[in-house]
């Protein structure tokens, strides 16, 4: 082998032997630019011909938030009651706690766009920003994880779409009614049956035996109750399209209030459909082929509604 720097015979090294001293004497580096051996004063060859080339490792970035996210920003500050604050970019682990005594908590190290406090800066809501890329498999991934670490936790997620823009009126409602709510914890990791039962209006992954409106442990809902609290939810498409609010689910919950339910048949349909689709996607909601699968019966019908003029803007379920 030749010396990396003089081109003398070097064996099985990178450098000669002379070259070796005048490296223990700090003369020559290894260039972190070029990735090659030279001298210390000597200018690097890459950087000469990209001139452009940062040498810095760590930069400052542009802003912290995007346009559209400056948008959302003060569409959000304009929603919240006197006494609330939204802060952006915050990362999970400052507001999450693991209570185990796992040594890594890897999984809390991701960020949310903004969170919503109380005046005594306790977490209230959850707000992610969504574009196109979330209904990406990694992507879907990833807001699942997030989805269920805050349901665990106890703090709602509010999903906003950036393909409808920025509707004052829609986020003031969400935010009013999620600020209401109780606080509603839902056991994901530990398997155990949760006191409260979270509202399905954000859950993409219901459990098969929850019903959509929060009750008080041990409470027995009567017949007629578990009726309307059933019709609230639209399992299997939320779990194909990542959110109970997203364009695809707001669509098919039209068709099901405005249609289906104007006829004897559609009305069989309703009830068929809830109840086994809570079972389906309690086993197999967790798996690829499950959704895609369901995504490809769901799209043709999806494309035939919005054929038929179908809004798929954003919807509130009736009363």
């Amino acid at each position: 082998m030749k010396c990396k720097v003089c081109g003398a015979e070097s064996g099985k090294y990178p450098l000669c032997w002379n070259c070796n001293i005048l490296k223990e004497q700090g003369q020559i580096i290894k260039c972190t630019t070029c990735k090659q051996w030279h001298h210390k004063d000597a200018s690097c060859p890459q950087a000469e011909s990209n001139p452009n080339s940062n040498p810095f490792l760590y930069e400052r970035r542009e802003a912290l938030l995007s346009n559209c996210e400056i948008a959302f920003f003060g569409a959000i500050q304009n929603a919240l009651p006197a006494g609330f604050f939204v802060f952006p970019q915050i990362n999970l682990a400052a507001f999450v706690l693991r209570t185990d005594q796992a040594s890594y908590h890897n999984e809390l190290f991701r960020n949310i766009d903004f969170l919503i406090t109380d005046h005594a800066y306790v977490p209230k809501i959850a707000v992610e920003i969504n574009d196109k890329s979330h209904l990406e498999r990694n992507r879907h991934t990833r807001d699942q994880k997030i989805q269920k670490i805050l349901e665990e936790a106890g703090i709602p997620l509010l999903t906003l779409w950036t393909s409808y823009g920025i509707n004052q009126a829609y986020i003031s409602q969400r935010i009013t009614a999620l600020l209401q709510a109780p606080v509603c914890r839902v056991h994901h990791f530990s398997g155990q049956t949760p006191d409260f039962i979270p509202p399905s209006t954000d859950n993409p992954m219901q459990p098969a035996s929850a019903p959509t409106e929060s009750v008080p442990p041990k409470a027995k809902p009567s017949e007629s109750e578990n009726k309307t609290k059933k019709k609230q939810g639209c399992y299997i498409a939320t779990c194909v399209y990542g959110s109970y609010d997203c364009p695809q689910v707001w669509q098919l919950r039209r068709f099901r209030d405005l249609t289906l339910r104007r006829s004897y048949l559609g009305r069989l349909f309703i009830r068929c459909y809830y109840a086994v689709s809570p079972t389906l996607v309690r086993v197999f909601g967790h798996s690829h082929s499950f959704r895609q699968f369901w995504r490809k019966v769901l799209n043709p019908l999806l494309r035939r509604l919005q054929e038929h003029d179908v809004p798929d803007s954003p919807y509130q379920d009736p009363e």
